[in-house]
């Protein structure tokens, strides 16, 4: 080492000094934790500037344990600056940057045990050992790529042939689709065509079942006119064209509860209210709560969860059920009861309906063409959807050469004790417990989410079954070159948030490999 004097700037007394300039064995001469790329800004003949260049300072301030520059580059060989970057050497093996704070702090961090200088005997040079379990570690990961690559080549092959089917598909797909419209809008014209002719010869048939129906309905509401009538003057003993309280006392259809007698709540309900009613009032709110009384004490009706009841005891439960759901419809009017009447009878009438030779052609035509537009339409929507289908698929990123273009939909499984995952590329991401139950959504295909220099090494899966009182479940899977398409691990490291280790011929790029991989031992 050559040895030099200097004075302390800020005190008067003289300092012996070892100099810090060393000769490594480049025999190129640098201060100690400069790299041979810096070694020409550190020249002891000229004085030193700042890597920001907001100070020179004589060269004989590098290394001299105080912090200079503000960025830390006049102090690479000490622990002054907290800022400062030591460059180890490592003849041998990889070079190493770490903190200035990490010289002379007793823990051997470069292999050459440079970063110890103060004490040369507390670390052992070991860049050879590990250069050399280094040097057979990339030898094997390149020599994995370098056979992985002819896999991906046929994956590639696979991937653009894929791609070209599809494109091949979509263009076919789009001739299908306008064929497909003209045979629909043909239909349409068609069915619209017959549908008009079934119309009119309808029109006659549809007109009398109209007057049919009105006919019936007038018959029968002049048969409920009557009956009510009936029972009215039956019901009014003084006939005196008013219903009261008195006479409706004596009259056991009134008593609902069957308990022997008429109390004031039944008589609330049949009069509304009042102390007595005429004969409208009568026909328009006592007779259509009266009228199913009648009926089923005659037997000619029955509530449908009375049916099946035996006992006294359920069928005066069934009458209170009655009671509540005539209260709620007091409102409703005899035309009402008479429409729902005869319900069944218009479903029978319309299924036994029976038209002329002609006029049943043109309904069967019509029907038809009905069908054939409905099958015309299907077949627009399917085509569109393949259509959607296959251009989503063409937008994807499979990667700079489509190497991961023939895996898109290709499942892979992975079982730990718990669990069944399953990875269905570019698709989604899915995990199920082996004690069975249902598959549980851990991300849907969002990106590639790798580095910059490396964009195809992590694909995202998002959007999943969201956890509970959480987030919506994530997967990240890293994709590592191997012979063989596989999941290797899978973890969960935070709450909701998944990782995946996928190992593919896919990820094996020999020549981006090899200038990865392949390193210069620093001298």
């Amino acid at each position: 080492m050559v040895c030099k004097t200097w004075i302390d700037r800020f005190s008067s007394y003289f300092v012996i000094f070892c100099s810090v300039i060393i000769f490594a064995q480049s025999d190129v001469p640098r201060p100690r934790g400069v790299s041979l790329s810096k070694a020409s800004l550190y020249l002891p003949t000229k004085d030193f500037t700042c890597f920001d260049g907001t100070a020179t300072i004589p060269f004989s301030y590098v290394n001299d344990d105080y912090c200079d520059c503000f960025d830390g580059s006049d102090e690479p060989g000490t622990s002054a600056c907290i800022n400062g970057v030591f460059h180890c050497t490592n003849a041998g093996h990889r070079p190493q940057n770490l903190p200035s704070s990490r010289v002379n702090d007793g823990v051997c961090d470069c292999c050459d045990g440079t970063d110890e200088y103060a004490n040369p005997t507390a670390c052992t040079n070991i860049c050879e050992e590990l250069g050399k379990e280094a040097r057979a570690e990339a030898q094997r990961v390149a020599e994995l790529h370098k056979a992985g690559s002819q896999l991906r080549i046929d994956l590639i092959e696979k991937g653009n042939k894929k791609r070209n089917e599809m494109a091949e598909q979509l263009t076919q797909l789009e001739k299908d689709k306008s064929e497909a419209e003209k045979i629909k809008a043909e239909k349409e014209l068609l069915k619209n065509d017959l549908e008009m002719k079934e119309n009119e010869v309808l029109k006659v048939y549809r007109e009398a079942e109209e007057l049919e129906k009105q006919k019936k309905l007038d018959q029968e509401k002049e048969t409920n006119l009557k009956e009510s009538t009936e029972h009215f003057n039956r019901f009014d003993s003084n006939n005196d064209g008013e219903l009261s309280i008195d006479e409706i006392k004596v009259v056991n259809v009134f008593d609902r509860n069957k308990d022997g007698q008429v109390d004031d709540d039944e008589v609330k309900m049949f009069l509304g209210g009042d102390e007595k009613v005429d004969k409208d009032a009568f026909l328009s709110t006592t007779w259509p709560i009266l009228k199913p009384l009648l009926m089923m004490e005659q037997g000619m009706f029955k509530p449908e969860d009375a049916k099946t009841d035996t006992t006294e005891t359920e069928a005066e439960e069934n009458h209170e059920e009655l009671d509540a759901d005539f209260e709620g419809n007091e409102e409703d009017n005899s035309d009402l009861d008479l429409q729902e009447e005869h319900e069944e009878d218009e479903t029978v009438s319309e299924q036994s309906k029976s038209y002329n030779d002609e006029t049943q052609k043109i309904v069967d035509q019509a029907s038809e063409a009905r069908r054939q537009y409905t099958d015309a339409e299907r077949t627009v929507r399917e085509i569109e959807s393949n259509i959607r289908n296959i251009k989503q698929n063409l937008e994807k990123d499979y990667g700079l050469e489509q190497e991961f273009a023939s895996l898109d939909g290709d499942c892979f499984e992975y079982e730990d004790k718990e669990y069944v995952y399953k990875l269905c590329m570019f698709q989604k991401v899915t995990q199920k417990s082996k004690n069975g139950g249902m598959e549980v959504g851990l991300g849907n295909w969002g990106e590639w989410a790798g580095p910059e220099n490396n964009k195809y090494s992590v694909m995202k899966y998002t959007n999943g079954i969201a956890c509970w009182n959480g987030p919506s479940r994530t997967t990240t899977v890293n994709v590592n070159c191997d012979l063989e398409t596989k999941i290797t691990s899978v973890t969960e490291p935070f709450r909701c948030e998944y990782k995946m280790e996928l190992s593919t011929p896919a990820a094996c790029d020999d020549s981006s490999t090899s200038q990865e991989h392949t390193s210069h031992d620093e001298l």
